[in-house]
C-alpha cells in the first residue's frame, strides 16, 4: 500500500461496535487505536469512513517520518492528493525552523487546515473530515513527530479529527491530552472480536461453516484476534477439516505470521531477546536477564508488552 493510500476495502465484516464507540467520542480532536498487529485497526477505520461517507488524508508512517523535514515533505505531498483542486503551496520545513518546530508545526497545520471546503469545517455528527495516521509505532516515541502532532491539534477547527493508529500506546508527550478529554482511545481490548463478531466474519467467508460449537471454538481458539481467526479459517477451507484445524490452531501459519510482522523487523538485540526468552510463557525483568545476559532485558520487555507483542 503506497504512502498516501487509503485501503481500499471488499468484502469487510462491518464491525458497527467499534463504529458507535468512534461515534461517541468525536468530540475529541484525536483518537488513539492501539492494539497489536493483525487486530484490524486499519480495516476499521477504513471502513468507517465508508460506512460513515467521511473524507480523509490518509498518511502511512514510516521510520523515515522521524526526521521533521521528510514528515512535513511527504505530508504535503498527501495534501496535494487529497485536495487535488487546491493550489496552495505548503511551507518546507528547513533547519532555520529547528528551534520552533512547535509552532512551526501550528503554521503548517494552519495552512492544511486552510485547504479544506467551508462545508468540511462545519458541524456534522460524526465529523465530516479526517487525518488518519497509520503504523505511528514506526517512529520511536522519543521521536519529535508526537511533538508536531500535538502543535497540529492545538489548530485543528470544528468538524475535523485526526486518528492515529499505532500498536504501540500514546507516547508520553501526548498523554495530557487525554487527561484533558481531548484524546479518546480505542485499545486491545476494545479491538478484540466479540463472539457475535467472529461469526459474522466466519459467515461472511464461508457461509456453510459449521454449527454455532464450530464458531465458537473459532473464536475460543483466536481469542479475539483477528489475523488468527483468518488463518484458521484459511487453513480449515484448504484442509477441510475443522476439529483437527482447532487442535492444531494453525500453527505454522500463526508462526509465519509473527516472524514477519515482528522478528525479521526487528533490531538484532530485540532478535536474540526473543530468540533465547521464547519458551518462557511468563517471566519477570530478573529472569530474562538473567537467562539472556542483557542488561536492558526490563526496558525490552516493558517495550514490547507497550506495543502490545
Amino acid at each position: 500500500m503506497g504512502k498516501f493510500t487509503r485501503p481500499i476495502l471488499a468484502d469487510i465484516y462491518p464491525r458497527r461496535r467499534l463504529f458507535g464507540m468512534l461515534d461517541r467520542i468525536r468530540g475529541q480532536p484525536l483518537v488513539w487505536i492501539s492494539g497489536p498487529g493483525g487486530c484490524g485497526k486499519t480495516t476499521l477505520v477504513a471502513s468507517y469512513l465508508d460506512e460513515r461517507k467521511i473524507p480523509c488524508l490518509w498518511y502511512q508512517v514510516d521510520p523515515g517520518d522521524q526526521d521533521p523535514a521528510t514528515f512535513f515533505h511527504y505530508l504535503a505531498q498527501a495534501a496535494k492528493r487529497a485536495f487535488p483542486k487546491k493550489k496552495a503551496a505548503l511551507p518546507a520545513f528547513t533547519q532555520d525552523f529547528a528551534q520552533g518546530l512547535p509552532a512551526f508545526s501550528q503554521w503548517y497545520f494552519e495552512k492544511i487546515f486552510d485547504l479544506l471546503p467551508p462545508s468540511h469545517k462545519s458541524r456534522k455528527p460524526q465529523g465530516d473530515f479526517i487525518l488518519v495516521f497509520d503504523n505511528f509505532q514506526e517512529v520511536p516515541e522519543d521521536s519529535p513527530l508526537p511533538e508536531i502532532l500535538l502543535g497540529g491539534l492545538s489548530r485543528i477547527p470544528e468538524g475535523v479529527r485526526v486518528i492515529v493508529l499505532s500498536r504501540s500506546d500514546p507516547p508520553p508527550a501526548l498523554v495530557r491530552l487525554r487527561a484533558n478529554e481531548e484524546m479518546g482511545i480505542l485499545a486491545w481490548t476494545d479491538l478484540r472480536l466479540d463472539l457475535g463478531e467472529t461469526e459474522g466474519i466466519i459467515r461472511l467467508r464461508n457461509p456453510a461453516a459449521g454449527s454455532a460449537e464450530t464458531v465458537r471454538q473459532m473464536h475460543t481458539a483466536s481469542d479475539g484476534w483477528t489475523a488468527g481467526l483468518i488463518l484458521i479459517l484459511q487453513k480449515a477451507q484448504r484442509e477441510r477439516a475443522v476439529p483437527e484445524i482447532l487442535k492444531n490452531l494453525g500453527k505454522e501459519e500463526i508462526f509465519e505470521y509473527f516472524a514477519g510482522e515482528i522478528f525479521r523487523r526487528a533490531d538484532s538485540t530485540y532478535q536474540d531477546f526473543l530468540l533465547q526468552t521464547a519458551l518462557f510463557p511468563r517471566m519477570t525483568a530478573g529472569m530474562a536477564e538473567e537467562l539472556t545476559g542483557i542488561s536492558s532485558a526490563d526496558q525490552i520487555l516493558s517495550t514490547l508488552s507497550r506495543n502490545n507483542f
